[in-house]
């Protein structure tokens, strides 16, 4: 039987949501194909008319996970005035929610660490990834310039992914909530207040 070429296109889709779900909360080392493919109702020989291998589906879920995050704080954002936007993304990002929850969150604080050390092509496609993300982001970011407001993109988004990373590996729940208001605070005074303007000379 053949399915429609829609059929197909909303087959790879499902199968990359759950692959970005379950990479990020379980790690990329912990979750089997066949894991995927059960939790997404399809058989494991379905798979392969899709992607080549496992590094092929990590690959382009954390491609889509970030994707997922980037329109999620852009909608956020709304129409607020920029600095109010910023203020909320950045509440929202150093969250209990978010903490609690990687499989929904940011790829970056969910997989940072193992991407480290993953071969150069998963690295290529994670800097295409983050590109795109900090793209969609761009006009949340203070600066005068493209190269400030990437280059402030580039402290806070990573910044705040280590501080995710940290409160998940903190066992005292009240270290947890300090280090993410802490963040917070830092974050706040640093790119949404009237220092920021000094602030991002030094980063150039």
């Amino acid at each position: 039987m053949r399915y429609p070429i829609h059929h197909k296109q909303q087959s790879r889709e499902r199968i990359l949501n759950v692959a970005a779900k379950q990479f990020r909360a379980k790690g990329s080392e912990a979750v089997r194909v066949a894991d995927v493919m059960r939790a997404a109702g399809l058989t494991h020989g379905v798979f392969y008319k899709h992607f080549a291998d496992k590094d092929q589906l990590l690959r382009e879920a954390v491609k889509e996970a970030l994707e997922q995050i980037a329109s999620s704080l852009k909608d956020l954002a709304g129409t607020l005035p920029r600095t109010e936007a910023l203020r909320k993304v950045i509440a929202t990002y150093l969250s209990e929610e978010h903490m609690l929850h990687p499989g929904s969150g940011c790829a970056l604080a969910a997989l940072g660490t193992e991407l480290a050390h993953m071969p150069p092509p998963m690295k290529r496609a994670v800097s295409e990834a983050f590109d795109e993300y900090a793209a969609k982001l761009d006009f949340l970011m203070p600066g005068e310039t493209a190269d400030q407001r990437r280059a402030a993109f580039l402290v806070l988004f990573p910044s705040m992914a280590g501080c995710i990373m940290t409160a998940r590996a903190d066992a005292n729940q009240e270290r947890q909530r300090q280090i993410l208001a802490a963040g917070r605070a830092f974050f706040e005074q640093a790119f949404c207040s009237q220092q920021t303007p000094t602030i991002l000379e030094k980063m150039q």
